[in-house]
């Protein structure tokens, strides 16, 4: 009985602050403290991204496979995506690096691991 009054009040908080409001609003917060950090966050991906880049170039030149080369192929996309937004938020007069094309890179990453993982 106690859970489901909790979970009727929950649903009943759920139900009005959709109709109040977009069922995303409390995400704005977190999001703008994610936007102001964002200089710091870009510098933190970049460096991240080049080391795991190098690892795994490290590993196919100790042992060499086609599964090695497709991950490092996946990790050095992430490094260009990287550095690409790095560019974009220093370099950039306008917002070349758009949702679209980080989305392209994020299936080609997702591409190259899919077939990697799964190539006999």
């Amino acid at each position: 009985m106690k859970y489901g009054l909790g979970l009727f009040g929950l649903m009943l908080v759920f139900i009005m602050s959709t109709v109040f409001a977009a069922p995303w609003d409390f995400l704005r917060g977190p999001i703008q403290w994610i936007g102001l950090a964002e200089p710091v966050i870009v510098w933190l991906m970049l460096v991240v991204s080049a080391v795991v880049f190098g690892i795994a170039l490290l590993a196919v030149r100790k042992k060499y496979s086609a599964r090695l080369v497709l991950v490092s192929i996946a990790f050095g996309l992430f490094f260009l995506k990287s550095l690409l937004i790095m560019l974009d938020v220093y370099a950039s007069p306008g917002n070349f690096m758009n949702y679209s094309l980080q989305s392209f890179f994020d299936l080609l990453i997702i591409g190259c691991l899919f077939v990697a993982l799964f190539r006999k």
